[in-house]
């Protein structure tokens, strides 16, 4: 499925002062297509959960919105054909997105990842080990710029 924004520049990824992002989103989108299935869900749902039902339609031209017509409890809900059909760089836009809104998903999602290591291969448990220090050092990083500013 295409659309006119298809072509447009990622700002997060054109921005040189970012370069996390960028490695987190591809290091999760990776982690997304090597995981089975079920994986696969928990990681999807732990990334839409902290988003409003307008930031899930927001990300990656409405792909995700199919978790919000799931629940009509009004809470969300991800099913495992849904999760199927979900490209990497779907992924990965959904993550850099989530990383803005709430950076704990982020730390959530890789303790979900490393949780489950047996469903994963030697190449995706080596990316969830990257991923979780890359998580702690960007945290670490952050904790001593707050510090600083005070």
């Amino acid at each position: 499925m295409s659309d006119e924004f298809d072509d447009a520049v990622d700002p997060l990824r054109a921005t040189p002062g970012r370069p996390r992002t960028a490695r987190v989103a591809r290091l999760l989108a990776r982690l997304y297509g090597s995981s089975s299935l079920a994986v696969r869900t928990k990681l999807v749902a732990c990334l839409v959960r902290p988003l409003s039902p307008l930031g899930v339609a927001a990300v990656s031209a409405g792909a995700f919105t199919v978790v919000l017509a799931r629940n009509s409890s009004g809470g969300l809900s991800v099913a495992m054909a849904d999760v199927a059909r979900f490209s990497k760089d779907q992924i990965a836009e959904l993550a850099r997105f989530v990383e803005q809104v709430s950076p704990e998903a982020l730390q959530q999602a890789a303790a979900l990842l490393a949780d489950n290591r047996s469903a994963l291969g030697t190449f995706a448990a080596s990316a969830a080990l990257l991923l979780a220090l890359e998580l702690r050092r960007a945290g670490a990083r952050e904790r001593g710029a707050r510090e600083r500013r005070r």
